[in-house]
């Protein structure tokens, strides 16, 4: 299975975003990833529509959106109107998650499912073959910076197993040159 790189836009030069998804995608991404924060869901706030939209309009490459929002459902139509090619929601954060899969598949994106390092990967067992990637979570979601969690690793295999090797499988946060091949592995 090919690795993918999609880096976040959370730390990136907002005064010069078209320089900076362009210095991005010259390194050859194939995605940029926005994280979306509400203050509530997680502890902070961070980007909304209006800057997924910027991005996506200096993008050539795929934008992937993480909403870590107590709210998902109320929000993702603004995000995929922004040009959101993925939307991945928290499966913490809603109640029915076989809905909310379809709510966002009927905005007319792919649709992701992130979990938190914690959650077990059973959480997300009636979503096989209804999803177009996972994400799971090597940081408490909410703040770029936080030490790796190998632990958020460990429910890849299970969720491999259980999805195949046509869904991706994202990891998220903590990744760099001394955690990559914990996660890539």
């Amino acid at each position: 299975m090919p690795l993918k790189i999609a880096p976040s836009m959370v730390e990136s030069d907002l005064a010069n975003l078209a320089a900076a998804v362009a210095e991005i995608e010259e390194a050859g991404v194939e995605m940029l990833h926005v994280d979306v924060a509400d203050g509530h869901f997680v502890p902070n706030i961070m980007c909304g529509p209006y800057l997924a939209a910027a991005i996506a309009r200096c993008a050539t490459v795929p934008i992937s959106t993480h909403l870590m929002m107590t709210d998902p459902l109320r929000y993702a139509p603004a995000f995929a109107e922004a040009g959101a090619d993925v939307i991945l929601f928290h499966v913490e954060a809603v109640d029915d998650l076989a809905g909310a899969i379809r709510a966002v598949r009927e905005l007319g994106v792919q649709v992701g499912v992130a979990m938190k390092p914690d959650t077990p990967p059973e959480s997300v067992q009636a979503a096989a073959g209804e999803l177009d990637c996972l994400m799971a979570m090597t940081v408490q979601p909410g703040f770029s910076g936080q030490g790796f969690m190998e632990s958020g690793c460990r429910k890849i295999p299970v969720l491999r197993q259980r999805f195949g090797s046509d869904i991706d499988i994202y990891v998220d946060g903590g990744i760099g040159p001394e955690t990559v091949e914990v996660a890539v592995r």
